[in-house]
Order: structure tokens, then C-alpha cells, then sequence
């Protein structure tokens, strides 16, 4: 009997697909973790058209993922300090949630230890209190100890100085974001879910891993889709193609 295995299928001729590496990272497409993964991507699919159709599903295994990398939110006064008096932030493009957008407006980060971020992203539109939301390896970098957070649980987080076009300022919020799901009540209510509660969620693939204590976060009109950094993301080998398995 033969040992030879299948070798991988060539990419698609298409920019993303070749840049993609799922297809290649698989080395036997026969073996039980190889077919667990296709039928994962296959389902997922499918019930990405469904939702996107409005149509129920009898079994909502699968959930988009997002990969949310380093960013921060500002308040209105650290807009006006960072960019000049009169600014206001304007999409460059738009995000996935009603809106909420990037822009091309970026700032540096500097840490108590004089270490530098440069280029970081701002994000729209204005919140009431300026929120900086970095990963781990950034903490690393920063030779800050970053508390990890839920969105809006900012009290006793470190300060940095941000450095804009315009001006400088020092304001504490920074944090590595938890994980989260964003969802509309009714999404969530199809996984059996509210708001506030914690699930896990699976990554199949050959570099999957299960993610622990991921807050539901519902909000009317919100777009279903888990959140991770970029740290969490490149451990569990997330791509354009991946899809997260809630478990309930």
C-alpha cells in the first residue's frame, strides 16, 4: 500500500489567497485535522451567506474573527491638544460596526521609560475618555506592565504621552484589550447568549487553539465578530479565511 500523502492544493490566483498560507500550512490533506479544517472553512462560508441573507440558522457553530491591532481611541480635548484647535477626526475607511471608522490620523506613544510606538492609529469617532488599546508585545516593547481590560474599564491604568502633529499630551487608559464578541441582541441570542455573559472559542486549524473567557458585548445594529490582538491572532495562525467555533 502506498505512504504517499496529498500535497497541498496550489493557491488561487489571487493576491490574497497566495498571501494567505492556510492552504499551504496543511501538508496532509488526508489526515483527520486536514478535513476537520475544510469542513470548518466550508461551513463557515455557508453560514456567513446565510446571515448575511437574514436567514436562521438551525446550528450557528461558526463565528467571523477580526484581528484588531494596536490603536487608540481619543477624547475630544486630546484631539483638539494632538491635532490643532478645530480638528475633527474624519474616516479614511470605515469599520465593520455602524459607525465607527480609521483615519489616517496616527500619534507616537511614548512610555515612562522613554521607549516609543511610533505611527499608531486613531480610530473614530470621538469618546468621552481617550482609550489606548495595545497588545502584549507592544507592552514588551514599552517596558510597561499593561493591565488587560474590558473596553471602558480604564480607572488605575499607566499613563504615556502621546506625541501629535500639533502638541503632546499625557493621559493614563492604556490597555490589552480582552477578548470579546460583538454582536446585535439577536445574534447572540442565536448562540443562546446575552450580554455579559463569557464563552470560549475554538480556532481549528493546524495551529488552533481555544480562547477562554470571551465577553459577549451586544449592541442593536452590531455586525457579529469575534475580536483578538494581534498577539492572540498570530499564536492560534488566524487568516482572512479563519472562523472561530463558539462553545457554550
Amino acid at each position: 500500500m502506498s505512504t504517499a500523502t496529498a500535497s497541498a492544493p496550489a493557491p488561487a490566483a489571487d493576491a490574497g489567497c497566495v498571501d494567505c498560507g492556510v492552504c499551504m500550512s496543511v501538508r496532509n490533506w488526508e489526515g483527520p485535522d486536514a478535513r476537520e479544517l475544510l469542513e470548518h472553512l466550508v461551513r463557515s462560508r455557508v453560514e456567513d451567506a446565510l446571515r448575511e441573507r437574514g436567514m436562521e440558522l438551525a446550528d450557528p457553530r461558526t463565528i467571523p474573527l477580526g484581528v484588531s491591532a494596536r490603536h487608540i481611541h481619543l477624547s475630544s480635548e486630546h484631539t483638539q491638544a494632538l491635532f490643532g484647535p478645530g480638528t475633527t477626526l474624519e474616516p479614511m475607511r470605515y469599520l465593520l460596526q455602524p459607525g465607527e471608522f480609521a483615519t489616517e490620523r496616527t500619534v507616537s506613544v511614548v512610555s515612562p521609560a522613554g521607549r516609543v510606538l511610533e505611527r499608531v492609529r486613531i480610530l473614530g469617532p470621538e469618546r468621552l475618555r481617550t482609550q489606548i488599546e495595545l497588545s502584549r508585545t507592544d507592552a514588551i516593547a514599552l517596558r510597561m506592565n499593561i493591565p488587560m481590560r474590558n473596553s471602558g474599564d480604564l480607572d488605575d491604568t499607566h499613563a504615556v504621552t502621546l506625541v501629535g502633529s500639533h502638541g503632546v499630551v499625557r493621559t493614563d487608559g492604556v490597555i490589552r484589550a480582552a477578548r470579546h464578541i460583538h454582536c446585535s441582541p439577536e445574534e447572540a441570542a442565536a448562540f443562546g447568549l446575552e450580554n455579559g455573559d463569557e464563552v470560549a472559542v475554538r480556532i481549528p486549524g493546524p495551529e488552533g487553539l481555544t480562547f477562554l473567557s470571551v465577553l459577549v458585548r451586544t449592541q442593536p445594529g452590531h455586525k457579529l465578530i469575534v475580536h483578538l490582538d494581534t498577539d492572540d491572532a498570530n499564536a492560534a495562525g488566524v487568516s482572512c479565511v479563519t472562523h472561530g467555533v463558539v462553545l457554550v
